[in-house]
């Protein structure tokens, strides 16, 4: 994904193909909300504030856009993986067992990609949540984007983790990552609202 400009992955989006589809996206919105916060801590330094904060902040940003950019990339591949293991050979009892053994195999990664996906979302709502309140106020409206972004591809992800587990046959693994599912998107909630909070206090 990172060699495509923004109209090539577009174009691909929109495509027939099943990829990039909506954990890409996820993980791209993901990607840009992280980019937004580093810019705003970027133009917060330095104006008398706590730059101490904002090179963590920086930091932070910085590092789930890399992190997110990568898992673009690796939800596409996961979900590829699931495709080429349903076309496995299912003609006799051992490929049959076999098939099923991969496809379950390939169903957990395609299901913790995204669940990745939204755990650095969080993060990056956490980040958002700080500078909503002691950003640049010039770019307040950059944190409040970048809070909706995050959200977004916090609730995307999961939506993608939530497909995958209804075809895992793994019962300790359903019932731990869907209460890690449960617990991002309350979580996700809760920033999200404090973040737009500080946003619109500021923007009176």
């Amino acid at each position: 994904m990172k060699e495509l400009s923004l109209g090539q992955f577009l174009d691909r989006l929109a495509s027939s193909d099943p990829t990039p589809g909506g954990g890409t996206a996820s993980a791209v919105a993901g990607a840009l909300a992280a980019g937004l916060l580093a810019m705003v801590s970027r133009l917060s330094a330095g104006k008398g504030g706590d730059d101490a904060a904002f090179q963590r902040t920086l930091a932070a940003a910085e590092e789930q856009r890399r992190a997110l950019l990568d898992l673009a990339a690796k939800d596409a591949e996961a979900f590829d993986a699931v495709m080429r293991a349903m076309r496995l050979p299912k003609g006799t009892a051992e490929e049959k067992q076999r098939r099923l053994a991969v496809i379950q195999d390939v169903l957990t990664q395609a299901a913790n990609v995204p669940l990745e996906v939204a755990s650095r979302a969080v993060s990056l709502l956490e980040v958002a949540s700080s500078l909503a309140g002691t950003g640049n106020p010039n770019t307040i409206s950059d944190v409040g984007v970048a809070a909706l972004l995050a959200h977004a591809s916090v609730q995307g992800a999961l939506l993608n983790v939530r497909i995958n587990l209804q075809a895992i046959k793994d019962p300790s693994y359903r019932t731990h990552t869907a209460e890690r599912v449960r617990a991002a998107g309350l979580r996700a909630d809760v920033l999200r609202d404090e973040a737009l909070a500080a946003v619109n206090t500021r923007l009176k």
